[in-house]
């Protein structure tokens, strides 16, 4: 079996070199690495992963979140035939045993999405007010970069597999493992959630209207990965914004007669199709199957930032 573990970047490299070194230190299962930088002109990271031997493109444009992942899931199973695929976000740490955890479920079990357990930096500090002198302000700003105090106040981990009950849908681009079925079953992620946010909310969404894929789908109670919060929109200018936020809300509501939890459709645009501009028709359907209008896609939400679209 082979694993390939995708993460985008976006500025902040001593997030993601943490994140890798947390993969390196913590997965004994094979795996393979490749990452898309997505902030044009993010030289230093492309130059660091280049000097590590770390497989990775650089967008020239910020195509935001949602097409960054569309090029990993294009590497993964267009470019190249992984049996899984672990989608890990560049300010997370992936705590010991979370990835072996995760691969090994994949690759004995017929399970396709297994997500492992979130510990985010607000959690951590209830938990271990120890690590409360690292962390400052609101945000819960990172600064000291040699420090590591998931190590030096580590969280309980067991290598024993834990399987919760319930189904799990509920992670897509933290730390959680796919197979190629996912990728057969709803195709790609959608980029009109740019420049990111909701695109986990849609993508979740098909999955659950797809009908095949919630029995298929858990997560770990032992594998465990701790969660920055938003470091791209925290310690850097970059990502998304107020502006870009409504106007994806926005945007889920009127793709499914609600937002997250109230949805009224069945399939997008109550099975019409949307004309987001005259040259670029969005298809009812649970599959996105085509990327060839994602930059005309891009470019539109780019124009239209600050706008007052869909009633929001």
């Amino acid at each position: 079996m082979t694993t390939l573990i995708g993460m985008v970047a976006f500025g902040n490299l001593p997030f993601t070199k943490m994140a890798i070194e947390s993969i390196e230190e913590t997965t004994t299962e094979p795996y393979e690495i490749f990452v898309v930088v997505g902030k044009p002109g993010d030289v230093e990271t492309a130059e660091w992963l280049s000097m590590e031997g770390i497989p990775h493109i650089v967008h020239q444009k910020n195509m935001g979140f949602p097409s960054s992942l569309n090029d990993i899931l294009d590497y993964t199973w267009k470019d190249n035939d992984f049996d899984n695929l672990v989608i890990m976000g560049n300010d997370v740490i992936a705590l010991p045993y979370a990835i072996d955890s995760l691969i090994k479920v994949s690759d004995t079990t017929d399970y396709i999405w297994i997500s492992a357990s979130e510990i985010d930096v607000r959690v951590f500090c209830s938990q271990r007010p120890e690590v409360g002198k690292y962390f400052y302000g609101a945000n819960y700003i990172f600064r000291d970069f040699d420090a590591r105090p998931w190590k030096e106040f580590p969280l309980d981990v067991s290598p024993e597999i834990s399987i919760n009950p319930d189904i799990s849908l509920k992670d897509c681009h933290n730390l959680s493992i796919f197979k190629r079925d996912i990728f057969d079953k709803l195709g790609y992620t959608d980029v009109n959630f740019y420049p990111a946010y909701y695109e986990d909310n849609d993508f979740v969404r098909r999955a659950i209207l797809d009908g095949t894929i919630r029995d298929k789908s858990k997560f770990l109670d032992n594998a465990l990965y701790f969660h920055f919060w938003s470091r791209t929109i925290k310690q850097e200018t970059g990502g998304s914004t107020h502006e870009y936020f409504r106007n994806n809300e926005a945007f889920y509501r009127l793709k499914w007669g609600g937002l997250w939890g109230n949805e009224t459709f069945d399939l997008p645009f109550d099975g019409e199709t949307h004309g987001l501009t005259p040259e670029v028709m969005l298809e009812s359907t649970i599959k996105i199957e085509s990327r060839d209008n994602e930059e005309k896609i891009v470019d539109y939400w780019i124009a239209h930032r600050g706008s007052s679209l869909y009633g929001n």
